[in-house]
């Protein structure tokens, strides 16, 4: 196959089920629980006032100003999928607005994450699903081409492959490898139960606040 003209089928191999758990979870637990290494930039960000989402990647690569192959995505999008966009970064132009949203709508598609820019932004937050992205410009796309569609790409620095877990809310985006998420998530239901039960302590003012000195004292402070 001719490189930068590749379309590859979507990829699904985390169950529905264990895309519901992940919906209720926090982005900052997901992070924490993989020891903060597959978090997205923080400038990419939600444009919606309930940004939660969950679901598996459709993976898409454009160069900047262009959204051919993008097209094409939505059109293989299914119900429970996000796509995820890599344009380079690039916010000088938006390939994605009303009319791209309101079609991954007509798919089934629960989300998108752009490492790029939206337009329409007062729009966007109408809508019944998502968009993360780095910034907003009017500047529209063309769609000439080339552009490759599920294959690995990096997107707000972190490597996203086709199927893999996409988990996004207003702190911003995490990337779950499709092959760990259902062995991550026993571990961290228990997280959020362990913060849940220190909320409850520090609430009732019964929490244990000693280690912050035994941790200082073991890094040789003096106080």
């Amino acid at each position: 196959m001719k490189l930068g003209y590749r379309i590859y089928p979507t990829k699904r191999y985390v169950s529905q089920e264990i895309v519901r758990a992940y919906s209720e979870i926090p982005t900052s637990i997901i992070s924490d629980g993989m020891e903060k290494m597959f978090a997205m930039d923080s400038k990419i960000r939600p444009f919606h006032p309930k940004p939660m989402v969950a679901g598996h990647a459709i993976t898409i690569h454009c160069p900047p100003g262009d959204n051919l192959v993008l097209q094409k995505a939505i059109e293989l999008a299914e119900p429970g999928d996000v796509l995820v966009l890599n344009t380079g970064g690039d916010t000088s132009q938006a390939p994605v607005g009303e009319i791209v949203v309101s079609n991954c709508i007509r798919r089934g598609a629960v989300g998108l994450v752009i490492d790029g820019a939206i337009r329409d932004s007062d729009i966007l937050p109408t809508l019944t699903i998502p968009v993360f992205a780095k910034g907003v410009t009017h500047r529209g796309c063309y769609k000439d081409g080339p552009g490759e569609l599920n294959v690995p790409i990096a997107c707000g620095g972190i490597i996203v492959r086709p199927g893999d877990l996409v988990v996004g809310d207003s702190d911003g985006v995490v990337i779950v490898p499709h092959e760990e998420a259902e062995g991550l998530l026993p571990k961290l239901i228990n997280m959020v139960e362990k913060e849940g039960k220190l909320l409850e302590q520090i609430r009732n003012k019964t929490v244990d606040r000693s280690w912050v000195d035994q941790e200082l004292l073991d890094k040789g402070y003096t106080f």
